[in-house]
């Protein structure tokens, strides 16, 4: 396994939610180390969709992007794949390099997937899990489709938070986003899952695509207040907090599950993989 440090550009990308601050990608870098103990790998019946959709198996080739600390690499390595990560946080890269010390046929580069100098030979798979929104829009499909070979594919996953039967947590706990300045619409809420809409519809509009396909998966899941205070320190959204003001907001919470949920709560996500067929003799645009 090899761990390439090119240090390629960090162009900084943001996206911005009912009223909220802008998020930045670099933002994951800063918090390697909770990010690896906190956030969970992908739940088994989005893995097997993942594995089972892009026929990922020993001897295929795997490019992911923004591989993070390796919890989606992991079960492409375990499958047999060799797997390239492009990775934009050097930290990040350091500790799936740690995780994944057992797998040979695993390398990282540290650089932007825009400013990554691709291989000539390309790759059978494209992977993006939860990196695919943080690439530049003019960029991602175009370049993800140069990277295939003639019947390749691309497979880039979202996980929606949802509104879902929690108890009230998600209206209570949206105190406490305007309190800290997280939130300045008091009617923010998280989609239902009949609205959502299709995600990256960039894929749909690109020439060097077809055959785009979209499940759905819902998997609702629990955390204590230690695990939900832990995941809500490796959050973007959170991270745009300075420092002086972050540990208030992390403290309120906690109060908030310990004395209003017993110590535990319920989120809604549902996991959209999104899986295109490079078109037969297309090279990209």
């Amino acid at each position: 396994m090899a761990l390439r440090m090119s240090h390629r550009g960090t162009r900084t990308m943001v996206q911005c939610e009912g009223g909220r601050p802008q998020r930045h990608r670099e933002s994951f870098n800063s918090v390697a180390a909770l990010y690896n103990r906190y956030r969970r790998g992908y739940p088994p019946g989005v893995v097997d969709a993942v594995l089972g959709v892009a026929g990922i198996g020993p001897g295929s080739r795997v490019l992911e992007i923004g591989p993070g600390t390796g919890q989606l690499t992991w079960h492409l390595l375990q499958r047999g794949a060799a797997v390239t990560g492009v990775e934009l946080g050097p930290e990040l890269a350091a500790l799936a390099q740690q995780n994944l010390a057992g797998f040979p046929d695993f390398e990282m580069f540290v650089s932007s997937f825009e400013d990554w100098p691709q291989p000539a030979r390309p790759f059978d798979v494209v992977v993006a899990a939860t990196a695919f929104h943080w690439v530049d829009e003019a960029v991602r499909t175009t370049k993800a489709a140069r990277a295939l070979g003639p019947t390749g594919v691309l497979v880039a996953i979202y996980p929606h938070q949802v509104m879902t039967s929690d108890g009230g947590f998600f209206e209570a706990s949206q105190r406490c986003y305007l309190q800290w300045g997280l939130s300045t619409d008091p009617d923010w809420r998280a989609p239902h899952p009949h609205e959502l809409g299709d995600t990256y519809p960039d894929i749909d509009a690109c020439p060097a695509f077809t055959a785009v396909t979209r499940h759905r998966i819902p998997c609702p899941q629990r955390f204590t207040t230690a695990e939900y205070v832990g995941l809500l320190r490796t959050d973007s959204l959170v991270l745009t907090l300075p420092e002086p003001d972050r540990p208030g907001f992390l403290a309120d919470m906690r109060t908030l599950i310990d004395s209003e949920f017993g110590g535990m709560v319920r989120r809604g996500f549902v996991y959209e993989v999104v899986t295109a067929m490079k078109r037969p003799h297309q090279d990209g645009p």
